[in-house]
């Protein structure tokens, strides 16, 4: 995966249940690897830092272990408002991030892409929005640490829609250029999405 320019820092959300698919996704292997790890390692040529959101504080030692080499670099974050859904992750893992833009990938997502994410950058550069995101879609987004306010405010009110969350901030959407392919947004929710994606 080529080199982009080091300008963001890197946030895993892996906080899930994993309820639909049965086991931790998280675990799953991808490629010989588990799925967080591979995500640490694509992120790790992106990001100047990684943040992974872990839910609970029990899963440390194992996701800790899952990140082999990159775990010494990496801030594993328990949810200090538990129980939310993916806000709570993004919560946590925000507020342990220093000021700037954090790079927010979903532990469900595998298809990272340095491309979109360079093209995120200079929107962000361009429009010094809260969050910059391609339309419709609220994860491989960039989302700045000034959000958390609002996040918390979103917690507090019981309102736990991303979408509607990115509806009260300054968030800039871009279009996806023709002949993009929209499998970067493709999770794995369930044995059968598992499946099809190995099969690819």
């Amino acid at each position: 995966m080529p080199q982009t320019k080091r300008t963001v820092h890197g946030l895993i959300l892996a906080g899930g249940q994993s309820s639909r698919m049965g086991t931790d996704k998280a675990l799953l292997p991808i490629e010989g690897k588990p799925l967080l790890y591979r995500l640490a390692a694509q992120l790790s040529e992106c990001a100047d830092t990684l943040t992974v959101a872990i839910g609970s504080s029990e899963r440390e030692a194992v996701y800790g272990g899952i990140l082999g080499k990159y775990a010494a670099g990496a801030r594993m974050v328990a949810d200090r408002i538990p129980d939310c859904g993916p806000l709570s992750g993004l919560e946590a893992g925000l507020s342990a991030i220093a000021d700037g833009y954090a790079f927010v990938v979903a532990c469900d997502m595998p298809r990272l892409s340095l491309p979109l994410l360079q093209k995120l950058i200079n929107a962000a550069a361009e429009s010094g929005a809260d969050v910059v995101h391609v339309a419709g879609q609220p994860f491989h987004a960039l989302y700045h640490t000034r959000t958390v306010t609002e996040i918390r405010r979103s917690l507090e009110a019981g309102d736990y829609r991303l979408m509607g969350l990115l509806s009260r901030l300054k968030a800039h959407s871009i279009e996806r250029q023709a002949g993009e392919s929209p499998d970067v947004f493709a999770n794995l929710n369930t044995p059968d999405d598992y499946k099809m994606y190995r099969a690819d």
